[in-house]
C-alpha cells in the first residue's frame, strides 16, 4: 500500500487498514522504525486487546504466573535477609 505524506507531516489511511488494526480517527498508533521500514501498529493491540464486534476483548498473556514468581522472589530474599535476626 502506498499513502502520501500531507504538509503537516500526516498520514491517511485507508479504512480498510484502519479496520484491519482496529483504530479510529483520533486514536494512538505506536510507530517502530526498522531500519528503513515505519511500522505502525495499535496501542490497542500491543495492550493485548482486540475488537471483536463492539466490544475490547483481552488476549494478552496473564500476568498470575508473573506475580507469583515475584512473590517467591521476594519471601526468599526476605527470609535472606532477616536471617539471624530473629530471636
Amino acid at each position: 500500500m502506498k499513502a502520501t505524506i500531507d504538509r503537516e507531516g500526516r498520514i491517511t489511511l485507508e479504512k480498510e487498514v484502519q479496520t484491519k488494526l482496529g483504530v479510529k480517527p483520533g486514536d494512538e498508533v505506536i510507530l517502530e522504525n526498522r531500519g528503513d521500514e515505519l511500522i505502525i501498529k495499535s496501542v490497542i493491540a500491543e495492550a493485548g486487546l482486540c475488537l471483536e464486534g463492539n466490544v475490547l476483548v483481552h488476549h494478552g498473556v496473564n500476568a498470575k504466573p508473573s506475580v507469583e514468581s515475584l512473590a517467591t522472589v521476594r519471601d526468599a530474599r526476605l527470609d535472606k535477609l532477616s536471617d539471624g535476626l530473629q530471636q
